[in-house]
């Protein structure tokens, strides 16, 4: 029964990846406060407070996610941020195909993937330059209040919001092929067991498997 399994994430990977999920969970549904007239009572009194404090706790440990991943697993780190920006032909290939492939499920002609597919990598790359967007702006918003030029304050508001809009539309459709798609939800028991069936990694990701096993 075990030969039927192959690790695909560590605990640290993980750990990492849920702790950063929750924290721009409540990063999103505190910030929305802001925007939507029918939440705004939520921005005044105690529970404007308290909706402050917990947009800024969940901003420390949204920073801090990474750094388990990294003090857990460093190799599977760095592997795993020069993969985000290594891209091949077959990468380039596979978002080309992906539409039919996710709409008609025409497997045959999908190229091989390594670890993380052409969308996976594309979603890692506006996650990873939303998040850089996201601590540099929102700490001269937290901090800078006061002490930078108006200019520099408003345009760290913008930059803000449109890392926001990119992180969203990638996260709902990434979580809308993880859970829901019949094609892909497989790929959730990854991030709750760390393993996935060796017939779904060899139909995904074939490349990875061929190094897990060559590396076994």
């Amino acid at each position: 029964m075990e030969d039927r399994y192959v690790v695909r994430f560590s605990s640290s990977e993980r750990l990492a990846h849920w702790l950063q999920f929750v924290a721009f969970s409540a990063l999103l549904v505190t910030g929305l406060f802001i925007y939507m007239p029918a939440l705004q009572a939520f921005t005044v009194g105690r529970a404007g407070e308290a909706s402050r404090v917990l947009h800024r706790i969940s901003a420390v440990v949204f920073m801090i996610a990474p750094l388990i991943y990294l003090v857990g697993n460093p190799s599977a780190f760095f592997s795993s941020l020069r993969d985000a920006f290594s891209w091949s032909a077959d990468d380039r290939a596979w978002l080309s195909k992906a539409v039919a492939y996710y709409t008609n499920g025409e497997v045959s002609d999908m190229p091989p993937q390594g670890k993380y597919n052409g969308g996976q990598k594309l979603n890692a790359v506006v996650q990873i330059v939303a998040f850089v967007l996201f601590v540099v702006t929102g700490l001269i918003m937290w901090f800078g209040k006061g002490s930078v030029s108006p200019g520099l304050f408003a345009f760290s508001v913008i930059l803000h919001d449109l890392a926001v809009i990119a992180a969203v539309s990638l996260v709902m459709l990434h979580v809308y092929l993880v859970t829901i798609h019949p094609l892909t939800r497989e790929s959730i028991t990854a991030m709750f067991e760390g393993i996935v069936t060796r017939e779904y990694a060899q139909e995904h990701h074939a490349k990875w498997l061929a190094d897990v096993e060559g590396e076994s």
